[in-house]
This record gives C-alpha cells, structure tokens and sequence, in this order.
C-alpha cells in the first residue's frame, strides 16, 4: 500500500504546488499576514492576468472574510478564486464553477481535475446554469448545415434575436437551450463549446451594495479603532479610503494612481509583527503596482520607526490634520 497521502489529505499548500506545475500558474506572493483570519493566501498571475486566491473548507457569502474579498476584489479591479467544499451551507457541484462578480468559486475536487488538464464549461450565476461559446463557430456551423436564422431559432425554441445575440458574442447559453441546440446540430455543437478559464472569465456588476453602505460600515468603529479616525480625516480631504482587517493592509487610498497601501501600527506590536505586517503591506503594494506607507502611532518609539522605514514611506501621527496634509503631499509628488 503506498504512503503517498490521497489527493483528498492534501494540503492547500500542495494544491499550489501541483497548480502551478499543472497549469503554470505563477505564485507572485503567499501571504503571510495577518496570521489568521486573512481575506487572501496567494495573489497569482495566469495568462498575464493578476488574481486572489482563497481556500476555505465552508464559507458563507455575509462572512466578513468574503465581504473583505469581494470588497478588495473591486477595489484592485481583479479576479478572485474561492476553493472550497461547500458554500451557503450547500456542498458545491464538482466540474462547476459559480460566479459571484469578480468571485469564482469552485470545489476542490474540480481544482484537482483541473490541475489534471480537465476542462470547466459550466458556470453558476443567479441559480442558473450556463456555458460560453465560440460565436464564430456557431454560426459557421448554422451556416453549415444550411439553417437560416429563423429556421435554426424555431427548431431550438429561442426568437431570431436571441439566436443572433449568441452568434455576435453578446449572451451566453443556458445549459437548457444548450442541450437542444446538441440535439439539433449534432456532435459537431460540441466544438462550438468553449472552456471556461477559472481565473478570469467573471461577470462584471456594478456593486450598488458597496456604493450606498460601505462609507456607514467603514467608520461604525471611529471611537474605537483610530485607524477609522485616520480614515474619517483623509476623506474629509477628498481621498478614496478603503479600511481592511484582513489583508496585509490596513487601509488602500485609490483616489489617484498609484495606489497607497497604508500599514498602521499601533504600540501593541512587537518587533517581529512589526517586520511581517510591513514587509507583507510592502510586497503586496508592489505587486499591485502601488506605494507602499507606513503610518505609527504617536507612542511608537523611534526604534520601530527605523524597522519600518526599509518597507516605505513611514509617517508618524503627531496631529491628524498635519498627516492628512502630508499624505497629500505624497500622493502630488
């Protein structure tokens, strides 16, 4: 009997591993901080493309680690993967992945399928089963097998617009309607059928949710934590700030480009936290093509500030009003 774990004693760490041999997904970082109860493990690169990458063993979509997900997944404009066995209390359908906005989320099953060059064609959204297509091959075949059309929307039972938005690349198919259009072009529909890349095929909507209430959840703790003080000033300024618990930064400013992925830290630190939380602030700022700021609080002693100083630009908060100004200072140079 082989002592060989089975792929289901894996450990994430060795389902990166196989991926990036697999499929060459390049590994830019492992994130390190915080320790636990962090928002992301990997930030990786497929296809030219940067993505977020999680593993839980069971989430819900109103988990604060999923919100802060979804959240930073918006703010940095990029894909996240979500790799995990069940989702809402229901156990994810293996071969399947399921769309969230900017989310995919997928069973770990089908992560080692794909790691074994399996191919994903089917999307979850809204409930709703779907596949994409290749719009040129399937009007290549319409025309093919001599259909015009109307006489093709007819036979599959979709309206002549519908058969033309499918054909111009606009809609995706319904596994329903997909499976009739199998039964009326034969095997040959099969190549019209596209894999579904599981790092950057999302669809894109506007998060209304984050536009009307994230301004109200973010300063909830202003009496408590001053990072949301911090926050509150800088916005008063006309600065976009994002407040974050569990990523490497504590807070991203995105009202110009770069970005600035702001480390606080407070006197409660010690000098090992101290060099984990700035390193990881500074390699995921540089990764994302930002800058990296550290911001102290006024009891933290010269010492910390030195060990910050080789991760960015270190401010120390003397008086709110002056440090707003000299972030803006900053962001104009």
């Amino acid at each position: 009997m082989s002592s060989k774990p089975s792929t289901d004693d894996k450990s994430d760490n060795e389902l990166m591993d196989e991926l990036v041999r697999g499929r060459g997904i390049k590994v830019l970082h492992g994130i390190m901080y915080p320790p636990e109860e962090r928002a992301v493990d990997y930030v990786v690169e497929y296809m030219n493309k940067k993505a977020l990458v999680k593993f839980f063993k069971s989430l819900s979509s109103r988990s604060k680690l999923y919100q802060e997900l979804k959240k930073l997944s918006e703010e940095l404009k990029v894909s996240s993967l979500i790799i995990a066995d069940r989702f809402n209390d229901r156990e994810l359908l293996h071969d399947i992945i399921y769309i969230r906005n900017r989310i995919g989320i997928v069973s770990r099953i089908t992560l080692k399928r794909y790691i074994n060059n399996e191919k994903v064609f089917i999307y979850e959204f809204n409930g709703m089963f779907y596949i994409k297509i290749d719009n040129k091959k399937l009007k290549e075949l319409r025309e093919k097998k001599r259909y015009r059309t109307h006489e093709l929307a007819n036979m599959i039972g979709i309206s002549a617009k519908t058969l033309r938005e499918y054909e111009e690349g606009n809609i995706d198919m319904s596994i329903e309607k997909a499976y009739r259009f199998l039964e009326v072009l034969g095997r040959e529909f099969e190549d019209v059928v596209r894999e579904i890349d599981i790092f950057s095929d999302r669809i894109i909507q506007r998060d209304k949710e984050r536009e009307t209430s994230m301004p109200r959840k973010m300063y909830r703790k202003v009496d408590v934590d001053k990072r949301y003080k911090i926050a509150e000033k800088l916005k008063e300024y006309g600065l976009d700030v994002t407040l974050y618990n569990a990523i490497p930064s504590d807070a991203i400013l995105s009202s110009r480009q770069p970005r600035f992925f702001i480390s606080y830290l407070g006197k409660n630190l010690n000098s090992y936290e101290i060099e984990v939380k700035c390193r990881e602030n500074y390699m995921f700022a540089k990764i994302f093509e930002g800058n990296p700021i550290v911001i102290a609080d006024e009891d933290v002693d010269r010492a910390v500030l030195s060990q910050a100083e080789e991760y960015g630009i270190t401010k120390k908060i003397t008086d709110l009003e002056e440090l707003a100004k000299e972030i803006i200072e900053e962001f104009r140079r």
